[in-house]
Formats: structure tokens, sequence, C-alpha cells
């Protein structure tokens, strides 16, 4: 509002200027004589309109910014992005409620099916650091627990650096947790008095179902003209009252959740109910995007520190859960495709150049087959053309029809959300691929489709300090690697043998759910479908 109505004066200013050079030009050699007077006078009537209008903006305008300065200086900001505009959930409750004591938080009893138990104080002492880490199963250390997750090997990081500092990093993941439900568990844990937010989501975000019917009337312009007007503190509490009023009565335009995740692949018919659907992709990359953002926005708001994690996905050892066909292929256009597909696999490996160009042929009729594309990568790897085997594996990803792990458009909405409000990033595809043969992650780092291994968190947790120290939030003195392995070799030694069976027990069943391809397959495991 003072921008438009700097704008109108300013150009007001211009255009008077204007029109006295060419009162100038009219007088010619009798300018000079022309008294100020008589130059304002004619102006003055010949402008009055133009002036009668000024003013008359002047004055619907001024109170408008006299209330938003007065806003700014009497009224706190509203809470961000109260109301989630594509879902709302029903019946959720806190992750932490007080233990017995009272002296303590805890994770509620009946949140432990998807978490893992934590506590921290009650009372925040003088000396603590409380650092919150929020995610999926991947954060909670899935296959294994927390105990080998990279919060574990942060919090070990921080003590070797300030062992008089009581470092807590509190681990929030939770298994098939997408963005949309880490808002309101980042809204809670902003009563506990954080220091730092990690965050490291992506991989969950189409295990439920929703719909994104409203997303086809918000042309992007007004999305990106509300974001804008946000920044006005009238707007923004106007939006709030809005956003209040509708999430106290029922919007059926909202996909209504329960207060726990129920995965479509947690049914038996779970992999037959996902098809290709755009609205529901595109959706569900706008939605995360926008989740990232007020997750951000909420940190800044409160004035805490946050650092984002761009999830890492195995690409070469990790084939596509469902494949389609394109819907506008005929059946002669399919039985080609099949016949070339044939051709391929009775073809030896040491004719791997024969097996690329008959699937290429199959790829010029159907361009968008996950397997497909994810076998002409296995045919490129084992020729040795890495770059171009992973460009056919990041594409496969791209098109698998049960997307359990994150696509690009989302890896880019981390980048550009790290690159807008300026916060760290900890690119976690980039140090695995750049530390994997070939440059392409596989089973050297991930334990299955997205969950690292132990060195995997490691290597996380060492990016994560690095990232915190440039924040200046702790000083790495003289010995701290010798220090930190010390913490790291005992914690390890600490871990008994049934610790890493239920691990492996657990992976092993989760990799019988991931290969499921009969029409009638056996029920999945309880949170088998975990990031």
């Amino acid at each position: 509002m003072l921008f438009l109505c700097l704008c109108i004066c300013f150009g007001s200013v211009l255009l008077i200027g204007r029109n006295r050079l060419k009162i100038r030009k009219r007088f010619g050699s009798y300018n000079e004589s022309i008294s100020s007077g008589m130059l304002l006078n004619h102006l003055y009537i010949k402008f009055r309109p133009v002036f009668f209008h000024l003013a008359a903006v002047i004055v619907v305008i001024s109170p408008l910014i006299l209330g938003e300065l007065v806003l700014r200086l009497c009224v706190r900001p509203p809470s961000i992005s109260p109301d989630d505009p594509y879902v709302s959930f029903n019946g959720l409750r806190p992750l932490f409620v007080l233990d017995s004591t009272g002296t303590n938080f805890e994770t509620a009893e009946e949140r432990l099916t998807y978490f893992c138990p934590q506590s921290f104080a009650a009372a925040k002492g003088a000396q603590t650091f409380r650092v919150f880490c929020l995610g999926g199963s991947t954060v909670q250390g899935r296959p294994y627990s927390v105990e080998t997750s990279f919060t574990t090997w942060l919090e070990l990081n921080l003590r070797a650096a300030q062992p008089g500092t009581n470092f807590e990093v509190i681990n929030c993941g939770g298994i098939s947790y997408a963005s949309y439900r880490l808002v309101p568990i980042m809204r809670e844990l902003l009563e506990y008095e954080p220091d730092l937010f990690i965050i490291y989501t992506g991989h969950n975000e189409f295990l439920e179902d929703r719909t994104y019917q409203r997303l086809k009337r918000v042309p992007r312009v007004l999305i990106g003209v509300h974001r804008t007007l946000l920044n006005l503190r009238s707007y923004s509490l106007a939006n709030e009252f809005i956003s209040t009023r509708r999430a106290r009565r029922k919007d059926t335009s909202k996909t209504i959740l329960p207060g726990e995740v129920k995965a479509k692949l947690d049914f038996d018919d779970g992999l037959e109910s996902y098809h290709r659907d755009e609205i529901w992709r595109q959706g569900t990359i706008e939605h995360f995007g926008r989740n990232l953002q007020t997750m951000v926005r909420m940190s800044r708001r409160a004035g805490v520190p946050v650092i984002l994690v761009n999830p890492v996905s195995n690409l070469k050892d990790s084939p596509p859960f469902k494949s389609e066909f394109g819907s506008d292929l005929s059946t002669s256009e399919i039985e080609r495709f099949a016949e070339l597909s044939e051709q391929a696999g009775k073809l030896k490996w040491d004719d791997a150049d024969g097996k690329i160009k008959l699937l290429e042929q199959a790829v010029e009729i159907d361009s968008r087959h996950a397997g497909l594309l994810y076998l002409i990568g296995k045919c490129y790897e084992h020729i040795g053309r890495s770059a171009e085997a992973k460009n056919w594996f990041v594409q496969a990803k791209e098109e698998d029809i049960c997307p359990l792990r994150i696509l690009e458009p989302m890896h880019q909405a981390i980048l550009d959300v790290a690159a807008q409000y300026r916060v760290p990033l900890v690119d976690a595809k980039t140090l695995i691929a750049e530390r994997s043969k070939d440059g392409v992650p596989g089973s050297e780092w991930l334990l299955d489709h997205v969950h690292p291994s132990v060195l995997g968190h490691q290597l996380i947790a060492d990016s994560l300090y690095e990232a915190i120290e440039k924040l200046k939030l702790v000083r790495t003195p003289q010995g701290w690697r010798e220090a930190r392995d010390e913490l790291w070799q005992h914690h390890l030694s600490s871990l008994n043998k049934a610790y890493y069976a239920h691990g492996i027990e657990r992976l092993e069943r989760l990799k019988k759910w991931s290969r499921r391809r009969a029409p009638e397959p056996p029920p999945a495991p309880s949170g088998s479908t975990e990031d």
C-alpha cells in the first residue's frame, strides 16, 4: 500500500514536470517573464482534476497505511499458515505429554506405533541445546532404530565438541509420515524451547490417498500474490481469521485424514489402487513445496534455525514398484512392446548392445513404462556407461506408478526453499552419489529403496555437524575427531547382536513386501510402507 502511494506521487511529479516543459515551449521567448505564481495558477487550473483524484487516493489509502503501521507496532504476527488448504486431521493428538512426575516430556503412548520413545526435560536447563529432527522412518533409523540413526551420531558429534553442554537431539521420525503431517508436529515442538530444527522428508508423500481438485481452480499467479501479500500484517491477520473460521466448519473440498497414517499399501489391494494420475502427482508436488515453506517460515518466525536435508534414493538396485502402459496404446502396440521386451530378455549379457537396441525400440512405443526404463539403465550399467545408466534409472523412478522414492521436482523444491529462505542444506543425495560406484546410489550405501546403511547415517550426521558449525552454534576444538571416534566406538559396542538381528528381520519383511507383484499378494506387515 505504501509502495502504491509513493508510485502515484512520483508519477504525478513527473507528469507536472513534463507539462511545465510544454508550457515553457508554448510561451517561447516569454517563458522567462512568466512568474512562478502564474505558472502554478495555470497548472492548478489545467490539472485540478488530477489534484483532486490524487488527494482522494491519499485520503483513502492513508488510513490503510496508518492501520498497517499500528498493527505492526501493536499486534504480534499471526501463526504461519494455520490452515492447510488441502488436508485436515481428525483426532490429532500431541506427540509429547508430561510423564507421571511432571518433570519430563515423553512420547505419548498412543503414538508409539509410529514413533520411537523419546523424552526431554520439561524445564530446559541453562546449558541445554535442544535439537528436534523431523521426518519419516529414515530419521527414525529404519530398518534398525534410533540407536543407529543420524540423530544419535549427530548428538555424539556435538558432545565430542562441547562436553560441558547438554545436547538433546530428539528424534521425531514417524513411520510413513509425510510433510503435511510434520507441520502440526513442528507447531507443537515450538512450545518446547527448540534451539534447532532438522527436516529430512520427501519419500512418503504418495502413501496416503488425497485429492487435489481445488488445485486446478487456483492459478499459480494468485498463489504467488497471496504469498506476497502475507507480508502485510493486515492481510496476514485477515487470512488467519478466515482460515480459523474455515477450520471450524466442515470443508468438503479438503481431504480429512485420520490422526495416524493409513497408508494405501497397508491394505491388501494397496498396490493395485495405484494408477497414473497427473492431477494427484502435481498436487502432491505443490503441497510438498508449500509444507516445506510453511515449516521454514514457522521456525524463522520463532527465531529458531532450521537445516533442510535433501533425501537420497536407491537408483540402481531398487526397481520400480509398479509399471503401467500408456493409456493411449493400442493392442497391437502393446503386443509389439511385449515382443521386443521378450527378444531382449532372451539375449545374453554378452550382447548388452543388442538388448539396448531392442529395448530402445520398445521405448519408442511407450516411453513411460517404468520397468522398461529401469531395465535399459541396468544394460548401460553393465557396459560401464554410468552417466547414461543413471539417467535411465532416474526416469524409471519418476515414472514409478507407486512412487515410494522422492521425485525430482520435490528435490528441486527443497533446493528452492533452501535458497529462497537462505537456510543451510545438507544434500544427502549428492553426498551418497559422490561416494557411490559410478556416481549412482545403490546398495553400497542404502539397505533398500530409501533407507541408508549405518555408515550412511554416520555420513549424514557428519555433514549436519558441519552445517551446525557454519551456523556458529558449536565450536570444534582440537582433537575433536579422536573424541568423536571414541564416543562412536563406545556406542557401537553397547549394541548387542539382537539389535542388528531385529533390524535385518525387519529389512527382509520390507524387501518381501516391496517385491510383491502377484494379483493377490499376502497382507503387508504393519508399518512396512515406511520411508
